[in-house]
């Protein structure tokens, strides 16, 4: 593949003018990492990006964020077990009055396996008798479904936006206003 492919750069008039001008080599090493930077933009353009976890939200100072393997850790420690997710993120706010609200997100493999995680975390949760969690509710919110419920002394969303599952954890306002920017922002 490698020879074939620098076969073809060899008969192009850009290969031409870029060996003119830095040699062989760096013309070779030039079209790979074009090609390279090519392909993981157009995955960014085309992928799901980062779930809208912004640093403040209308009153929200984000204070925390975990990212990567610390993000994994924590949120399989909530679940109990680990959970098949591509990327996970925890981001913890607080207003200035202190109020602080926690938002849990992770990124199923596919949308179908994200529902399929709601439905069993829900059901596992009201089939427990010993689950801090009450009232049960399903709301619609710029057409997605929301599962709220109370627990711990919080209010709770649980929803899906594509890929993306969240849980936010917050006093009813700022619970309302975390699922409205992040609904509103995916």
């Amino acid at each position: 593949m490698y020879w074939a492919y620098t076969t073809m750069l060899r008969r192009t008039k850009t290969h031409s003018v870029i060996c003119m001008m830095y040699g062989r080599e760096s013309a070779i090493h030039a079209v790979w990492l074009t090609i390279f930077i090519g392909w993981m933009l157009m995955g960014q353009a085309h992928g799901e990006q980062r779930p809208p976890l912004d640093a403040h939200i209308d009153g929200l100072e984000r204070v925390r964020l975990l990212a990567g393997s610390d993000a994994r850790h924590a949120i399989n420690k909530l679940h109990g077990t680990p959970i098949d997710m591509a990327r996970g993120f925890v981001a913890f706010y607080q207003s200035r009055i202190g109020h602080k609200a926690t938002v849990w997100v992770s990124e199923g493999p596919s949308e179908a396996l994200a529902a399929k995680q709601i439905d069993i975390m829900l059901d596992k949760m009201k089939g427990n008798d010993r689950s801090p969690f009450k009232k049960y509710r399903t709301i619609e919110a710029q057409g997605a479904e929301v599962i709220g419920f109370d627990g711990l002394g919080q209010v709770h969303y649980v929803f899906r936006v594509g890929t993306w599952v969240y849980w936010i954890s917050a006093d009813e306002k700022q619970a309302d206003l975390l699922l409205g920017h992040i609904i509103k922002k995916d």
